[in-house]
This record gives C-alpha cells, structure tokens and sequence, in this order.
C-alpha cells in the first residue's frame, strides 16, 4: 500500500509542469501583437495579473533574475483584443543575493 501511494505521489509530481525559465533572452522574444496564448507558451501562467476595465487592458506580471543578477518584474500589457500592447521590466531589489537575504 505505501509502495503504491508513493508511486502515485511520483506520478502526480511528474505530471505537474515547471514553469518556462525566464531570461532577459526570452523575454526579449515578446513583440507588440502577439496573443495572450503565445506569451503564455513562453513565461508561463503569470505571478499576477491585473485588469484595467476602463481601458479593457489587462497586465500580466511575471518574476525573473536578469542577466546582472537583479530580481525583476516583467510586466505585458494586452489590449481589448488579446493581443500584446506594450511591454516593460524593471528591478525590483539592488541586486546581489538571490536569496533575497
């Protein structure tokens, strides 16, 4: 019985998919009219999103280290239609630790 609900327990960890590996390399791959579907593809389910209903944008948010070793937000706007808007990164710490200590 212990035999197989660790077998079960392997399984269901194999099955779960690590995010996409995010760089300033893949990120860069992200262009203006892309759809949701393809940036999802590539970064992942994202770390947060947040709607703007005025506009009828949407963001997503998506954290990474850059190439400096910086800790980073990676932020993608969409339009009404899906499709990428804009797109923008910025530091979030001073860089340093990937600790965060």
């Amino acid at each position: 019985m212990r035999i197989s609900l660790l077998l079960a327990a392997a399984l269901l960890a194999g099955c779960m998919a690590a995010p996409p590996p995010r760089s300033d390399e893949i990120l860069a791959r992200i262009h203006t009219g892309m759809p949701q579907s393809e940036v999802q593809a590539l970064l992942g389910v994202p770390d947060n999103t947040m709607p703007f209903p005025r506009s009828g944008t949407n963001s997503w948010g998506y954290f990474y280290f850059d190439g400096w070793g910086y800790y980073c937000e990676f932020s993608v706007t969409f339009g009404p239609d899906g499709r990428v808007l804009s797109k923008l990164s910025r530091r979030v710490n001073d860089g340093g630790s990937r600790s965060g200590s």
